[in-house]
């Protein structure tokens, strides 16, 4: 079992940065991204495969509460 990467707040700030400009990061850019942060490209792939996850959730419930009508006293 892997131990549970705690990342600084410097590496958050860059990571969701980059995930504004694209959802997905590969090839060198991921390669660049792991080396500037001193993580491994393993950590920055998970890292945007959770980040695309949580995304998609909010997406979702953010389409559903427009939907719901609240119930008027």
């Amino acid at each position: 079992r892997r131990v549970r990467t705690a990342f600084t707040p410097f590496q958050l700030l860059c990571l969701e940065t980059s995930f504004d400009k694209n959802h997905y990061v590969v090839g060198t850019e991921r390669k660049q991204l792991a080396s500037y942060l001193k993580l491994s490209e393993t950590q920055v792939k998970v890292w945007f495969q959770n980040r695309r996850t949580k995304w998609k959730r909010q997406a979702l419930e953010g389409n559903t509460n427009m939907h719901k009508n609240p119930l008027s006293p």
